[in-house]
């Protein structure tokens, strides 16, 4: 793999040791692609976007192989924070009706409802329940205005204000029907049902040559060839610049960098008596997220980083300690036992894109979740999926169709990164 992060990002050889590695069984063994093959469609990355769209075509009778660069849940859908909620996009809601019309906005937030709800049910059959945390996602004002802002929007049900110093004394609402999960044991039972539904999965066969072969596609691995007549793109802050030249340089991968505490004390559970189930993000720009893991450990995450790169590491855990003492004063205290870092993908119009290529329409694209995977990701998969088997392109909502442009200079996204990072600061502490 290639990319604008520091190259360690892309050593698929490496192992992420997270919360969530350490408590996931071993995946099941899978052969990696071996030799000449065949299928209709051929799906690059398995994480939820790969893994989803597979399954949607799978049960509609199509042939299906994904190829995964390392272990499933090895990317960004194995290391997520675990909350299953809306989100997608960066844009305001304001920003996509004036873009696109309320209509089209409504329709993609109902899609995004019905997947939340598809995803809670998922769970519980797959026998995940255990893991299925909360009712809904706690959005947190920053400040008194930030809070009035989003109680106004009636996104979800008023929360009171703590009354304590910390990240929840201005109150906010309740989201439903979001929740929290065990994003690794999730993207594996994803795979199992894929798998159920008659498609392929091949682990450990990053495809590094893509050939033209008449009207189809060729794609080499270190030691196998898979054949196809369409081609889907779902790599996501991984996908590799010089897979696909229209593909290529599109993508803005962010850090983001998550820490899981040592089991709480009964007394430090207590300082923050409002603190529960639900999973929990803040309203700033340079927003943070976390949640009580069922084992009552703290997990908090942030975004800050631009490389990605070892050197960055320390810099960045000592930057999450301060964030988290200043959302929930206190906690800090509780050593961190897991830290972990990966890409999130964004893109320079701040929205998903999904669809066919214009001037190559057997080949697909699905990236651009901004830090909201699980969800959107799962749902995209599907909506490519859908129209592969023969829906309009209309059917995916207005404000996710489409390519997103290449900034100028792409070999300086971390720069831009940086960049709107010091925007993003300096707006928070205005506000």
């Amino acid at each position: 793999m290639d990319g604008p992060l520091d190259p360690a990002n892309y050593d698929t050889t490496h192992e992420v040791v997270s919360w969530w590695q350490a408590t996931a069984a071993p995946p099941p063994p899978r052969a990696a692609l071996e030799g000449e093959h065949g299928v209709d469609i051929a799906i690059i990355g398995g994480g939820y976007v790969g893994l989803s769209c597979a399954r949607t075509l799978a049960e509609r009778g199509h042939s299906v192989a994904v190829l995964e660069a390392s272990e499933i849940g090895w990317g960004s859908s194995g290391r997520a924070g675990g909350i299953v909620g809306y989100g997608g996009t960066k844009r305001s809601e304001a920003a996509l009706v004036r873009a696109f019309g309320t209509e089209e906005v409504a329709r993609a937030s109902a899609l995004q409802t019905e997947t939340l709800q598809a995803l809670h049910a998922f769970c519980h059959d797959r026998g995940l329940g255990d893991q299925v945390q909360g009712v809904g996602e706690l959005l947190l004002g920053h400040s008194a205005r930030a809070t009035a802002a989003i109680q106004a929007k009636d996104w979800g049900e008023p929360v009171a204000p703590s009354g304590q110093p910390d990240i929840a004394r201005h109150g906010g609402v309740l989201i439903r029907p979001c929740f929290g999960i065990h994003p690794l044991r999730l993207v594996r039972a994803m795979a199992e049902a894929t798998e159920d539904a008659g498609a392929a999965i091949h682990p450990r066969s990053e495809v590094h040559t893509w050939e033209r072969q008449g009207n189809g596609h060729r794609l080499l691995t270190t030691a196998g060839a898979l054949r196809a007549t369409r081609v889907v793109v779902a790599g996501g802050a991984f996908t590799p610049e010089r897979l696909h030249p229209q593909l290529g340089q599109r993508v803005v991968p962010v850090i983001s960098n998550i820490a899981v505490t040592r089991v709480l004390t009964t007394e430090e559970r207590a300082r923050h008596p409002w603190l529960g189930a639900d999973p929990a993000a803040d309203t700033r720009h340079m927003l943070a997220y976390f949640r009580l893991l069922p084992e009552n450990r703290l997990l908090f995450g942030m975004r800050g980083d631009a490389r990605g790169s070892a050197e960055g590491a320390s810099a960045m855990l000592s930057r999450l300690k301060t964030r988290l003492n200043a959302a929930l004063p206190g906690l800090a205290e509780a050593e961190i036992e897991y830290f972990w870092r990966g890409p999130v993908c964004t893109t320079a119009t701040l929205r998903p894109a999904l669809g066919a290529l214009t001037d190559e329409p057997t080949v697909y694209h699905g990236f651009g979740w901004h830090g909201s995977g699980i969800a959107m990701g799962t749902l995209a998969g599907r909506l490519l999926g859908e129209q592969i088997a023969g829906a309009p392109p209309e059917a995916i909502p207005a404000p996710w169709r489409g390519l997103p442009p290449r900034l100028p200079l792409p070999g300086l996204r971390p720069l831009y990164v940086r960049t709107a990072f010091a925007g993003y600061a300096l707006a928070d502490r205005l506000s």
